[in-house]
């Protein structure tokens, strides 16, 4: 009878010993390991929701209030809570409280705070406050970026300070560092660069602008452009002709110091030149009771659509101006530039020449040159 007694003993105490160790796991709030196939097939089970993990595995999607190491899901995952270090998913993961550390996502991410971490998904990235890197398929979305936002088609944030990199457009209401987009930057207000393949546009620029097409902004003083319209800036509207009486039409636009300079015209000696186009930059140096001083670099170019018919030049120009009225200018002043061309009247082209080379039928030549020409003010 003692041993039957002794052995009831022992088997009660394990009982007791198992149920206690089972109530005490309970009722933690942070469990070392959660396993699971799809909420709440895992080995959390409906009490997952109210639950943090260490480590957490699940072949389709997992659930919890928050993760502390690693957090990996087949398909989706939700923390009501906050993530501490990595979380992965294969499509969506989504955290309604604050990510420090690596959000990584096939398709989407979300979350309400990343201060200290990485958002990187597939397609988009979507926060309601801040984070220092975001990086996506196509498109970004927080509050603040305190560093570095790129995307295959947009970023939107409120806010930038460090680089907003996208494949089509960048949209801030401030930018603090580069934007740089293939076709359009947007922001309110500017502090740094713009680059854009057609058009920047921006309310007040403290820094610089370059659009391969059009710059618009209330306040930009170095906007570098083709185009430039810039409310406090100017506008003028040229005529001029060079040494060799190629005569232009020329737009220029810009700010208070750098201005865009696109131009049309046609070559009046030479009647195998018919059709000219100019682009180039220029730096307003001086502008100071009645005289202005700009430099321009400029790239002429042309050409009668012929095989063989194409002449290029590309110039720095030095051009003081006397100015008559707040709308009228008149310029004049010397440019070294170099050019090649095809025509057999190269050397005519070039009659002031520095250096010069003929070669398989291409003449090429450093040479000083000269225009002269008036500006019209229109704005």
């Amino acid at each position: 009878m003692k041993i039957y007694y002794h052995r009831f003993k022992i088997c009660t105490t394990l009982i007791l010993l198992i149920f206690s160790s089972y109530t005490v796991v309970r009722s933690q709030t942070t469990r070392p390991v959660h396993i699971g196939f799809i909420y709440p097939v895992s080995t959390n089970g409906l009490d997952a929701p109210d639950l943090k993990n260490n480590f957490s595995l699940h072949a389709l999607g997992g659930l919890s209030s928050g993760e502390n190491g690693l957090a990996i899901y087949g398909l989706a995952g939700m923390v009501h809570g906050n993530v501490i270090g990595l979380q992965v998913a294969g499509l969506w993961s989504k955290v309604r409280g604050e990510v420090d550390g690596v959000q990584i996502a096939g398709l989407m991410n979300e979350a309400k705070n990343a201060n200290h971490a990485i958002q990187i998904a597939g397609i988009v990235n979507l926060l309601e406050m801040d984070v220092p890197v975001q990086v996506a398929g196509i498109f970004n979305k927080a509050r603040h970026v305190q560093g570095f936002q790129t995307a295959g088609i947009l970023n939107l944030s409120q806010s930038t300070k460090g680089a907003q990199v996208a494949g089509i457009a960048n949209l801030s209401k401030a930018a603090g560092g580069i934007q740089v987009a293939g076709i359009m930057n947007n922001a309110d207000s500017v502090n740094g660069v713009q680059v854009a393949g057609i058009v920047n546009r921006a309310k007040k620029v403290k820094g610089v602008q370059i659009a391969g097409i059009v710059n618009i902004a209330e306040s930009s003083d170095y906007p570098i452009g083709i185009i430039n319209l810039i409310k406090d800036g100017e506008i003028r509207l040229g005529l001029y002709a060079d040494e060799n009486l190629t005569s232009m039409i020329t737009l220029k636009s810009g700010g208070k110091k750098l201005y865009g300079i696109v131009g049309l015209g046609s070559n009046l000696q030479y009647s195998e030149l018919p059709y000219a186009l100019e682009a180039g930059i220029g730096l307003k140096v001086l502008d100071r009771g009645g005289f202005r001083l700009d430099v321009e670099g400029t790239n002429l170019f042309i050409t009668n659509f012929k095989r063989r018919g194409e002449y290029s030049r590309s110039g720095l120009k030095v051009l003081p101006a006397l100015v008559l009225s707040d709308k009228v200018e008149i310029f004049a002043g010397p440019s070294i530039n170099y050019m090649h061309t095809k025509y057999a009247i190269g050397d005519e082209l070039a009659e002031m020449s520095l250096w010069n080379r003929e070669r398989r039928n291409v003449y090429k030549a450093i040479h000083l040159g000269l225009s002269a020409g008036i500006n019209f003010k229109i704005n």
